[in-house]
């Protein structure tokens, strides 16, 4: 069982529109896409951090002279930073657009996740 947080507009949820689904823990799409993985959510800030500090990184480590295996490891601690934080930094963000937490979902996937929420909701015409 994985971990949802469902994210829905601050008034409330709105009718035809599905709540925005956001996995707990390493976001995997992050850890070999990072840059890409912030342009697809819009995360401008993000993406250009991300880029600005792989960059420093690669400068850092061409003056210093690290072999190919530093290189790696460094890269790759890098990596595993980012996607560790992804999934957060994108709950953060879509705090500061203006959604606020509904709920915690457990469920097998996103999609058995959202109709476990929507499930759970009260009907609107009762």
């Amino acid at each position: 069982m994985r971990l949802y947080t469902v994210h829905i507009p601050a008034g409330g949820p709105v009718p035809g529109e599905e709540p925005l689904l956001v996995k707990e823990g390493l976001c995997w799409s992050a850890l070999f896409f990072s840059f890409l993985w912030a342009l697809w959510h819009r995360m401008w800030l993000v993406a250009v951090l991300l880029a600005l500090i792989s960059t420093v990184i690669e400068v850092a480590l061409s003056l210093v002279g690290a072999n190919i295996a530093a290189r790696g490891a460094i890269n790759l601690g890098f990596a595993l930073i980012v996607a560790a934080s992804a999934n957060d930094w994108r709950r953060g963000w879509l705090a500061r657009r203006g959604f606020r937490l509904s709920d915690i979902v457990a469920s097998e996937n996103e999609d058995s996740a959202g109709r476990r929420w929507g499930d759970a909701q009260p009907d609107p015409l009762l």
